[in-house]
């Protein structure tokens, strides 16, 4: 696919590794041509996101079942109509992507993972506040913002990491979770300390005898280790069916013999 093909209002998914930690942020695409698009400026608050020429920067774009990579591409920002947005130039066409490709190795751990759990009914409440507030200003900013933090809570639970890849991580637990919630946990590895937040991305009931839910999590966040400690168990993995295989063609020939 030509990066001139994709369409204005379509999600952009953006993966940044930058000194062996990797990012995912998510934009808008605004324009797209012949070797580059513009995508809705990244930022937070009024703090803009500044590429580096060392950072490595890959493109996932999305249409209906189609998924398509482009790797390796450059980031800037870029003027257009005035106005200041991200942009992107790749030189090669982007290639079928399916993400499931990613190696996921079997860990089967316990762990404790930390949720950011959301109280609807204070959502619901702070959010009328505001809105008397843009009327009236009888609450001040500071005040606002402190109800908005009581409607937000970490809670810590229990699960069970089932397997792990470079780009997500399949957990079961008894919590229910969302599609979109975020959460973290922290692997101790020979590696040392493995920090990981993501993002639920599908959720369903579970066969597994001590929990109820699984999830297919997303990264969007990890320590730069993360890539020796799966390399290390894909070798692990590898490792064991070659044994296998071995000892399955050692019994073969004794059957034979």
């Amino acid at each position: 696919m030509r990066i001139s093909e994709m369409k204005p209002g379509k999600p952009l998914e953006i993966y940044i590794t930058r000194d062996g930690y990797h990012y995912r942020v998510v934009s808008k695409i605004e324009e797209a041509g012949e070797d580059h698009v513009f995508v809705t400026l990244i930022a937070s608050g009024k703090l803009v996101f500044e590429f580096r020429p060392t950072d490595v920067v890959d493109l996932v774009y999305r249409e209906d079942d189609q998924v398509w990579k482009w790797k390796s591409v450059q980031g800037s920002i870029e003027q257009l109509d005035g106005e200041e947005f991200h942009c992107f130039t790749a030189a090669e066409e982007g290639e079928t992507y399916n993400r499931r490709n990613a190696f996921r190795v079997p860990i089967e751990q316990e762990l404790m993972v930390q949720f950011l759990s959301r109280d609807p009914e204070r959502l619901r409440m702070v959010s009328e506040l505001e809105a008397l507030h843009s009327r009236t200003e009888e609450f001040s900013d500071a005040e606002l913002d402190a109800l908005q933090e009581d409607c937000f809570c970490f809670i810590d639970c229990s699960a069970l990491l089932k397997d792990i890849s470079e780009l997500g991580a399949g957990l079961y637990a008894n919590r229910r979770l969302e599609k979109g919630d975020e959460l973290s946990f922290v692997l101790d590895t020979e590696f040392g300390k493995i920090c990981c937040n993501a993002v639920v991305v599908r959720h369903t009931e579970s066969r597994h005898s001590s929990f109820k839910y699984y999830y297919g999590c997303r990264f969007l966040e990890t320590s730069r280790n993360l890539s020796k400690f799966i390399y290390e168990k894909q070798r692990e993995v590898l490792k064991k069916v070659r044994y296998q295989q071995y000892e399955h063609s050692n019994h073969n020939r004794g059957k034979d013999g």
